[in-house]
């Protein structure tokens, strides 16, 4: 039996759009591959800091990880190939645009002349929806209003019609989506492309060291993700439900089907290389990476557990 140790972050780390590794949990896939993972948060391991996942694998604390390429490329242009991206998860950036009625006919440029609330605030994803709006000529024509902290004032802001769009994953707005308060309107994943946005991580030297656990662990995810891309959002709610508790049934099945649609989940554990050096491009642009640095994908990327 094979043992490894996932560190997940904080409670807050665990979105729905992370479910693929559960699924596996979920349907024995782990089991099958004699593999045993401990899923712990970097709370539990007294480590309760931001982005804490990443310092406990670097501190060898836990085994894997998962968050986003553009900390792998961000540390190895800063200390080197220490980490390295191992497995696929999330394909395609998760956040959406919500409104306070449907618009089944939007376009990007609808938003001319409009305010986005950017809700969640997040660092990469914000930079990400301006580099959008730069792509369309739309980077003055956009007001974009950062969040106040109070992610129910704000979607009550955008529901009232205060402020036009709220930006946000859709893990965060699911709930007020079922709850009729707001409407999706158009997806990120759609209009950013594919994009590695999150994969398993792990230090380069323990992958080696225990190349048959996580060949295994790759093994078992690439058939959930198989699984998720095969299967309606209601039964993969059903086997992923208790794994995040306290959220709304059917908020999680509107969440996993707009993900679903939007095929942000990974088809497959690969990372492909085309797509690795797209996100790596747009983190260049968005002034995430430095420039002047190449990040090579051969250096930060191995796909354990996959034939190549």
């Amino acid at each position: 039996m094979h043992r490894l140790t996932f560190n997940q972050g904080d409670a807050s780390e665990s979105r729905i759009y992370y479910c693929a590794h559960y699924l596996a949990d979920s349907l024995g896939f782990f089991a099958a591959e004699q593999l045993q993972v401990t899923f712990t948060t970097s709370a539990s391991g007294g480590h309760t800091v931001q982005g804490g996942q990443v310092p406990a694998v670097l501190r060898r604390d836990a085994d894997l990880t998962l968050g986003g390429p553009m900390v792998v490329m961000k540390h190895f242009q800063q200390h080197g190939a220490e980490l390295q991206c191992f497995c696929a998860s999330v394909a395609a950036n998760p956040w959406f645009l919500a409104a306070a009625q449907a618009q089944p006919d939007f376009k990007l440029h609808n938003l001319r002349g409009k305010r986005v609330l950017d809700v969640g605030n997040v660092g990469t994803a914000t930079l990400t929806f301006r580099w959008l709006l730069a792509q369309h000529g739309l980077q003055h024509q956009v007001e974009v209003i950062a969040g106040s902290g109070d992610r129910a004032q704000d979607f009550a802001a955008v529901a009232a019609g205060d402020v036009d769009y709220a930006l946000h994953a859709m893990h965060m707005l699911a709930p007020a989506i079922a709850a009729g308060e707001l409407r999706s309107v158009a997806s990120l994943a759609t209009l950013c492309g594919k994009v590695p946005w999150s994969a398993y991580i792990a230090r380069a030297d323990v992958l080696a060291a225990k190349r048959e656990a996580f060949a295994a662990f790759s093994r078992a995810v690439n058939q959930a993700l198989a699984w998720m891309a095969s299967h309606e959002a209601i039964e993969l709610a059903m086997h992923v439900q208790r794994y995040y508790p306290g959220y709304p049934p059917e908020a999680l099945i509107a969440g996993l089907a707009a993900y679903q649609q939007s095929q942000v989940f990974a088809p497959d554990s690969q990372i492909p290389q085309a797509e690795f050096n797209h996100f790596s491009q747009l983190l260049r642009d968005i002034g995430w990476l430095d420039p002047s640095q190449p990040v090579p994908y051969d250096a930060l990327v191995t796909q354990a557990g996959v034939e190549r």
